[in-house]
């Protein structure tokens, strides 16, 4: 979506995001207590530190990316809440930050990470240390994919983020392992589509492919839940 097409819509976003043409009773909730909640949690000051030291240590870097707002790191907190997943699958590691988010919710909760390259000084490298064996970081889509599969419980439901894709075989690797989770219950976040053509392209091929659940997004991040308690439906928010 161009910036002049989030203007136009911006008004119809950000009624939606306040639940108004909102039918169904899951996302209505979700869009007003998940995504849009105001309240603190229980862990917002301990993220608010680490953001604050995220910040900082990548301004040293001064080639390092943007880092997440911290707004939106607390958001994916929330919606992990929401599930409260004992496994993750995060594919991308940015600063971390998400990683912490994630893992935040629950002290038993462990994650597999793919990065093809994590530097032992980066700063996605020093933010995950503390973490230890929670999590599993992995050199190869297959392998990551392969391992976090193999630790799920049975009936699980897959909870998968996305920080950035990578081309050719990665791409076709995680588009089907993704496709394959939300024809059945997944949940599946992504972030960065509006900067990044893998993941604009991955979002746009797994919307297409879904055939029950809601999809929700400002453009920028998209949220996939496929169950089959929920008919389909897409939502474009001001998040």
């Amino acid at each position: 979506m161009g910036l002049i097409k989030r203007y136009c819509t911006a008004w119809r976003r950000q009624r939606r995001s306040r639940g108004f043409g909102i039918h169904s009773p899951f996302a209505y909730r979700f869009v007003r207590e998940v995504l849009g909640q105001s309240l603190p949690y229980y862990c917002y000051e301990q993220l608010d530190t680490l953001h604050a030291t995220v910040v900082r240590l990548n301004d040293e870097q001064r080639n390092s990316p943007k880092v997440i707002a911290n707004k939106d790191a607390k958001q994916l907190f929330r919606i992990t809440n929401e599930f409260n997943p004992d496994h993750i699958l995060q594919v991308g590691a940015g600063h971390a930050l998400t990683t912490a988010s994630m893992l935040a919710v629950s002290s038993t909760s462990r994650l597999w990470l793919y990065q093809p390259i994590l530097d032992p000084d980066s700063v996605a490298a020093r933010v995950i240390a503390p973490m230890g064996e929670r999590v599993t970081v992995c050199n190869s889509i297959d392998n990551a994919i392969s391992a976090y599969e193999a630790a799920l419980t049975p009936g699980g439901m897959p909870f998968v983020y996305i920080d950035g894709t990578t081309p050719g075989d990665d791409y076709k690797a995680l588009t089907a392992y993704l496709q394959r989770i939300l024809a059945t219950r997944a949940v599946v976040i992504m972030r960065g589509i509006d900067g990044n053509n893998g993941t604009k392209r991955l979002w746009l091929d797994c919307k297409q492919a879904m055939s029950m659940g809601q999809t929700y997004t400002n453009e920028k991040t998209a949220i996939l839940i496929a169950t089959p308690k929920l008919q389909r439906e897409d939502f474009v928010l001001w998040l």
